[in-house]
């Protein structure tokens, strides 16, 4: 799935309705179901052993692409490990260092037909190339401060999501980039300047041609348009969503995310897709909760986990063929949830 842009031309949504009718999905977390109640099937997927002994230890990024599963491990034993459909490995990306074929971090990744493409944000070329086979062949210098990225395979070009930083007056908070031509595609808000919590994932793709952008501590969902960010659908979260201010800024990153946590208010936003709907999470208080939202309806079914029910299943890393994938070291948790004529 690509985004359609022929030299910055009009990309399509799935909507049904006016593309200028921002659409709210209103979230009320007294309304939730319990998740476990509510599972049609359970499928667990056990990840072999490396035996180079690398085994990823936090499964940070996961990408199902035909018979092979992709896992990004950025925190412990940090690389881009392959595996088939069975959970066998196949091969890894584990090369940590200063060396040219080397990265010294790992924050991102895509998967095209022909090559993966890594991001190592603290180098000065920003972008790894490899062969499906995980061989080095190239880097590439990218913007400055990218938290997230997304490679238009069909044009070339690359969105680039740089949260809410702004250094010596650049403010561009999503930015296009094709060839040595580059594009702001969306400024941070005055009031959410250099405040970033860096989500899990930022880009979304949906079937016929369409790209998803839910920025760092927003609460909507854009879609990526030829001319800029259209804002899709907001979700409204009541008064469980802190409205961020001006004097924001002068607290603390720590400060200032626990402040939001402890009061209760909606934290760890997140973005998945399956192609056809998009799957948010989120916490709030002591529960972890899974919003499914249908793009052609903008209905949604929301869903929660215990404390312990989290820590068991893990977190969703992946969603896939109506499938959520949760994932913690050493196995992914396939889950099918009963629809509405199931129960």
């Amino acid at each position: 799935v690509v985004v359609v842009l022929t030299g910055l031309s009009c990309a399509c949504t799935n909507s049904k309705e006016s593309e200028s009718e921002i659409k709210t999905v209103e979230v009320d977390l007294n309304k939730a179901l319990p998740l476990t109640e509510n599972v049609q099937s359970v499928d667990v997927m056990t990840l072999k052993d490396s035996e180079t002994g690398h085994l990823p230890g936090h499964l940070s990024k996961v990408v199902f692409r035909r018979d092979s599963i992709f896992v990004m491990d950025m925190f412990k034993d940090r690389g881009l490990y392959v595996y088939n459909s069975d959970g066998n490995i196949i091969n890894s990306f584990v090369n940590k260092g200063e060396g040219p074929e080397e990265f010294l971090d790992i924050r991102d990744f895509n998967v095209t037909s022909d090559k993966i493409i890594l991001l190592d944000p603290h180098s000065d070329e920003k972008l790894m190339f490899l062969d499906r086979d995980l061989n080095f062949v190239r880097r590439e210098k990218a913007e400055d401060y990218i938290f997230h990225f997304f490679y238009d395979s069909k044009n070339d070009g690359y969105w680039f999501d740089r949260g809410n930083i702004v250094h010596e007056d650049n403010d561009s908070k999503l930015i296009y980039k094709k060839g040595s031509g580059s594009k702001t595609m969306l400024r941070t808000p005055e009031n959410l300047k250099n405040i970033t919590f860096e989500n899990w994932h930022s880009f979304a793709e949906l079937s016929g041609d369409s790209l998803l952008y839910m920025p760092t501590t927003e609460n909507g969902v854009y879609l990526c348009k030829s001319n800029g960010a259209e804002l899709l659908y907001r979700l409204d979260f009541k008064d469980k969503w802190y409205e961020f201010n001006k004097n924001d800024r002068n607290e603390s990153t720590v400060n200032l995310w626990n402040k939001i946590e402890d009061e209760g208010y909606v934290n760890t936003l997140d973005i998945l897709s399956d192609g056809r709907n998009v799957l948010h999470t989120f916490n709030s208080g002591d529960r972890h909760y899974v919003l499914i939202v249908n793009t052609d309806t903008y209905s949604s079914r929301l869903y929660y986990l215990t404390e312990e029910e989290h820590e068991n299943l893990g977190d969703a890393v992946a969603y896939h063929k109506g499938q959520i994938i949760f994932g913690v070291p050493g196995k992914l948790v396939k889950v099918s949830m009963k629809r509405d004529s199931d129960k």
